[in-house]
């Protein structure tokens, strides 16, 4: 991950904790369960920013020297983003969408190593 992006999230990461910190202070009289209710919520918010980082991180990878199947080159047809659940709450993914230069086929490259790792067709 670039320094740049790293030093956002890890900024984002601080703020969070110190905004769960300062209502604790304001808040002298809470029950301990409303402090672990709003300290889970941290670290769900936390996880997620983490999570969002990691996969960016490892989206950035290139491409495989691989063809499409008409023997055509895969070129970039750019990025989008897509919504997905995991034990973290929801994350934003951003990937690359390839075409080929040939036939016009398109796949995600994340999609197409998980039809793989489980060999489906």
């Amino acid at each position: 991950m670039e320094e740049t992006k790293q030093k956002t999230v890890l900024s984002g990461i601080v703020q969070s904790m110190e905004a769960f910190l300062q209502w604790a202070k304001e808040n002298p009289q809470c029950k301990l369960s409303e402090l672990e209710d709003r300290v889970q919520k941290v670290k769900t918010e936390i996880g997620t920013q983490l999570l969002e980082a990691a996969v960016a991180q490892q989206g950035q990878a290139a491409l495989a020297e691989e063809q499409c199947f008409c023997g055509g080159a895969w070129v970039i047809a750019g990025y989008r983003e897509r919504h997905v659940m995991t034990s973290q709450g929801v994350i934003r993914v951003k990937r690359a969408y390839f075409t080929c230069e040939r036939c016009g086929q398109g796949f995600f490259p994340l999609r197409r190593s998980e039809r793989d790792k489980w060999g489906v067709e």
